[in-house]
Formats: structure tokens, sequence, C-alpha cells
């Protein structure tokens, strides 16, 4: 999700969620407006503040200027929307957008999700890999035993945390996204090589 991992061994930090629930990813598909549902999302518009068409926004990235004036992001339902001004803190900035200026306007796009597309997260990343890519990847220790696969990636305080479950079964196993514990991320082969915290002991 943006969304980036804290381990070297995957990539750099993430804090972006890739759904409303931190650390999920949606369904392949399309949502209204343009954007794919599989787009990393990078806010969630909250409540209208004031009457001139501004809103909260809560973040799910870690990119600092994401909300910067003339950043353009992918509303759902809504298709493109330019950043016309921003103000307030940063981990709940005071957005307006480009032709939303009255407080019906804000009304209408509360709730939805932000997005950027997946090249501007990736390039946004640089060498690091989004949330997105580890998931689905088969978890293996070094000796090649297979441990299921990640089904989710959460942020717990600084550390981004890899949930690992077996095919078949609802047993989840946890894994801080650090260099000690994950040892290789293959995107391409489809797997992640790590070890488990009792081997480490």
């Amino acid at each position: 999700m943006e969304q980036r991992s804290t381990s070297k061994s995957t990539d750099k930090r993430g804090r972006a969620a890739a759904a409303s629930g931190r650390g999920r990813t949606s369904a392949v598909g399309t949502a209204a407006g343009g954007s794919r549902s599989d787009d990393p999302i990078v806010g969630v518009v909250g409540a209208p503040h004031g009457v001139g068409g501004e809103v909260k926004v809560h973040p799910r990235t870690d990119i600092a200027d994401r909300f910067s004036k003339g950043s353009r992001l992918l509303c759902d339902g809504m298709g493109e929307l330019v950043v016309a001004s921003v103000r307030g803190p940063a981990d709940v900035p005071i957005v307006r957008f480009d032709g939303l200026n009255t407080r019906n306007d804000a009304e209408r796009i509360r709730g939805r999700n932000l997005r950027v597309s997946r090249a501007e997260a990736r390039r946004a990343a640089k060498d690091a890999y989004l949330w997105a890519d580890l998931l689905g990847l088969r978890a293996e220790t070094p000796e090649g035993k297979s441990l299921g696969t990640v089904s989710e990636v959460l942020r717990a305080g600084e550390t981004d945390v890899l949930v690992v479950r077996a095919e078949g079964s609802r047993d989840e196993l946890m894994f801080p996204a650090i260099a000690s514990v994950v040892r290789e991320v293959d995107i391409a082969g489809g797997r992640i090589v790590v070890v488990p915290q009792e081997v480490l002991g």
C-alpha cells in the first residue's frame, strides 16, 4: 500500500493500507471513476471542514508530500481530483480539491478512498516494494519448508508484520518485517524466505 515495508529485505517503510482496513488489498477490478480497485489507497476522505468544500483526509501513506497542492489523486466513484489547498496537521490534513467549493460538494466525497496508480506508487517508493507486492507470496524457511502464503501486511508500531496463513487453515503465523526474519523477497519467483522467531531464539 505507499505500502512499503520496514525491512531492508522487503522495502523501506510503509504506512499505507491497500484497502480501507490496514494491510488488506481489495480484489482486482475497476472502481467507478476509472481507478482500479487494486490501486493503492493513499487516503480516506473524512468529514467536511467548514462550508468551503474542505475535507479532513485520513492518510494511508508515508509519502510526505502526497497531499500537497497540485497533487492528482483518484477518488473512488469520482475520477481524478486535484488538490487545490492543504493545511492543518500532517496526520489529518484539511484538503480542498479543485471544483469542490461547498459543504455539499465535500459531503459527496465523504468516506471515499483516495488512490494513486500502481505506477505512481512505485515511482514514489523508488526502490521499495509495495505492500501489495507481498500479498500472495509463498512463505518458506531457508531450508525450503512451506509455511503458507502472505495473506495480510499489518502495521504494528514502527514495524510491518507479515501475516502468513497455511492453505486450508485458519491458523496464522506472524513475522516482523525485519532483516533478521525476512531473509529474501523474490517477487518474480512468488516467494519470500523467512526465519521463524523460535529459530532465531
